[in-house]
């Protein structure tokens, strides 16, 4: 009797396991499929080589002891006579004179928002706007990292605003704050342990806070003339020490130059006179580029001196004296399609699946790079071909177009 109902057990439970997996095949809306979306993807073919800055400049000197307060930022171009550092006594006075600088700033704000007491309030929408603006502007700054325009953007907003304080009544007026930040600022300059040396520019050019004891050794000229062997002395100790007094020094020119010993091999097809884009590892700013000279080295083995010519000054060129470069072969920028993805259809036209609305639908790719496991796809306006965001099929089984699938 055990036995009859143990049977009739397994049985009932075996029509439920049976009538569960049915129902998932016929009720759950299709086969399973593995998705990955189409995003955008760029990579690069380059040839990475160290070399060596080769520029015309001059190196500023300052007097006397204290501590250097540098006014630009290293790359920055300056005038002749400007005042490119201030020297003070102590690290205090630098802190003071910069709380004074941001105190004479307020004054400055607060002043120009003054005049408005007193008036209509006709200029309430413009300031409005203005505040608005400004706040755009500022948050456009700090997403591309450029913190000093957030901090000029904000000086100009907080001006807006006491303007829109003084017009709209709120506030009756500023000459009780004005008076404060005053006696603020000549509390500080009494503070002050001593006069201020203002070090100038003795003419144009473009700053480096850095001295490396190369500045009267390599020139712009001496491309003509530099050796492998030079090239690697130079990059095995490239700091021969800045000397005493030594503040900066200015860049007499935009135009740089770079010597470098590369395997000739990995530059197949370039040239003298040919023009290529390189990037410093530190810094994505593609920097265009001619070949100036290929000296061959003459050790046998293949490699050369190239000399490229470049007219994108940024900090990063300008403050070292050797660095990190990549000679840039192929650029590719598309989408990332997994070659587990690639498929055909009738036409034998090569392509992916994808979803959409719960079905398979076929879409073409034209292939700009192949990778080990990857591909990069142009992105074209015909509707026929993938698109940004597509859900792309990468595993399943027995697809074609129409299928439905989850």
């Amino acid at each position: 009797m055990e036995s009859r109902w143990t049977s009739i057990i397994i049985l009932v439970l075996s029509l439920f396991v049976l009538v569960f997996f049915v129902g998932q095949v016929f009720f759950a809306g299709g086969e399973k499929v593995v998705t990955e979306t189409a995003f955008t993807y760029s990579m690069t073919e380059d040839v990475p080589f160290e070399g060596v800055f080769l520029r015309d400049e001059t190196v500023v000197y300052g007097s006397g002891g204290g501590v250097l307060d540098y006014e630009h930022s290293d790359g920055s171009k300056v005038g002749k006579s400007s005042v490119i550092a201030r020297r003070y006594r102590s690290e205090a006075d630098i802190e003071y004179r910069r709380e004074i600088e941001k105190i004479n700033e307020q004054i400055e704000v607060l002043t120009d928002a003054q005049r408005l007491a007193g008036t209509d309030n006709n200029q309430l929408e413009t300031i409005s706007s203005q505040i608005n603006e400004r706040h755009s502007l500022i948050l456009e700054s700090l997403i591309n990292g450029d913190y000093s325009a957030a901090q000029e953007q904000e000086n100009a907003m907080l001006g807006a605003l006491s303007k829109r304080e003084i017009s709209r009544g709120d506030v009756d007026s500023y000459e009780a704050k004005i008076s404060s930040l005053r006696s603020r600022a000549a509390e500080l300059e009494a503070m002050l342990s001593g006069d201020v040396e203002e070090i100038c520019a003795g003419g144009a050019g473009y700053f480096v806070s850095s001295v490396d004891g190369y500045e009267n050794k390599l020139s712009f000229n001496d491309s003509d003339t530099i050796t492998a062997d030079r090239i690697e002395e130079i990059i095995n100790n490239p700091d021969l020490g800045s000397g005493s007094g030594t503040v900066g020094k200015l860049i007499a020119d935009y135009r740089w130059r770079v010597a470098a010993v590369i395997d000739s091999e990995l530059m197949f097809g370039c040239y003298e006179g040919g023009e290529v884009t390189l990037r410093v590892r530190s810094d994505p700013t593609p920097i265009e580029a001619e070949i100036v000279s290929i000296t061959d080295t003459g050790r046998g083995d293949g490699t050369a001196v190239y000399v490229f010519e470049c007219a994108t000054l940024t900090s990063s060129v300008a403050s070292g004296r050797t660095a990190q470069f990549k000679y840039i072969v192929n650029s590719y920028g598309g989408l990332r399609v997994s070659r587990s993805a690639i498929r055909y259809n009738d036409e034998q036209e090569r392509g992916v699946y994808i979803v959409q609305g719960g079905k398979l639908v076929f879409r073409k790719i034209s292939v700009e790079y192949w990778g080990e496991d990857y591909i990069i796809c142009a992105q074209k306006a015909d509707d026929g071909y993938l698109k940004l965001y597509d859900k792309i099929v990468t595993e399943g089984k027995n697809l074609y177009e129409g299928k439905v699938v989850e």
